[in-house]
């Protein structure tokens, strides 16, 4: 694994919103587990926003493939490897950081 990102700063205030954040995750998944639409609107907003600027970023990326590869293209399978690329860094960069936080150390010191 590459170096890790430089853990955040994480203070009391901060723990208390990342815990809130946590249970309405949770909250969030029972809620579309029994079929009902999930809340709080502000959260679900942000995930649809976030997912539609990950669509129109991969797009961009796939036109500057397009016109600098002539002899290759991209398919929508290409798209979701770089999806699940993506998702394999932050579930390794985010196992960084809980080893860092657990053994209270820096990641920057090379600890983790």
């Amino acid at each position: 694994m590459n170096k890790p990102w430089p853990l955040p700063p994480i203070d009391d205030k901060l723990r208390e919103r990342l815990a809130h954040g946590a249970r309405l995750r949770a909250a969030m998944m029972q809620q579309l587990e029994r079929g009902e639409e999930p809340q709080p609107e502000y959260r679900v907003r942000w995930l649809q926003e976030s997912a539609h600027a990950i669509i129109l970023l991969l797009a961009e990326r796939g036109e500057a493939f397009l016109a600098a590869q002539k002899d290759d293209a991209l398919s929508f399978a290409d798209f979701c490897d770089a999806v699940w690329s993506a998702r394999s860094i932050l579930l390794n960069q985010g196992a960084a950081w809980s080893k860092a936080l657990a053994e209270h150390a820096d990641p920057e010191d090379g600890a983790v």
